[in-house]
């Protein structure tokens, strides 16, 4: 490493955040660099100076706290009266769940077999056979179209 460290480095080094290759380069130049090594001293300080003070002002949660939001959970509950025990709850979903699933079943089955065949008009097979022997109208055993004989040439003289 032939410059100096930064403080982003130095900090991202304190903290583990290097590649491997880069922590190895960073600890190799820490050893050869005086200068290097008292900036890094430094940071190494003011980050254990801010994690002991992050301890120090820890603080405990106010007694009776989780007392009192244990109570609101339990409070807020709905009463066993009024809900199913646990084991019931599967052995009444899994008969309606089935059901359902019959009745879509049947629903839709009976429904696609009640819709009738698609139909075609007779005038498709008209227009459709028209309009191939209109374009190949000299085909060997195909039908001329009638608008062919037509005795009026495409200017409008005869």
């Amino acid at each position: 490493m032939n410059t100096h460290i930064t403080e982003e480095q130095l900090i991202d080094y304190l903290h583990g955040e290097l590649a491997p290759g880069a922590d190895a380069a960073l600890l190799l130049h820490l050893e050869g660099c005086g200068e290097c090594r008292v900036r890094y001293d430094a940071q190494a300080r003011l980050s254990e100076s801010l994690r002991a003070y992050a301890r120090a002002t820890e603080r405990e949660l106010p007694l009776g706290f989780e007392v009192r939001v244990r109570a609101a959970i339990e409070s807020s509950r709905v009463p066993a009266q009024r809900s199913l025990p646990g084991w019931v709850r599967p052995a009444l979903a899994i008969p309606v769940a089935a059901v359902l699933a019959i009745g879509a079943y049947f629903t839709y089955g009976s429904s696609a077999t009640h819709r009738g065949a698609t139909t075609i008009d007779a005038a498709f097979y008209l227009d459709d056979h028209a309009a191939l022997t209109s374009r190949v109208p000299f085909d060997e055993g195909g039908t001329v179209p009638s608008a062919l004989f037509t005795t009026e040439s495409v200017d409008g003289a005869q």
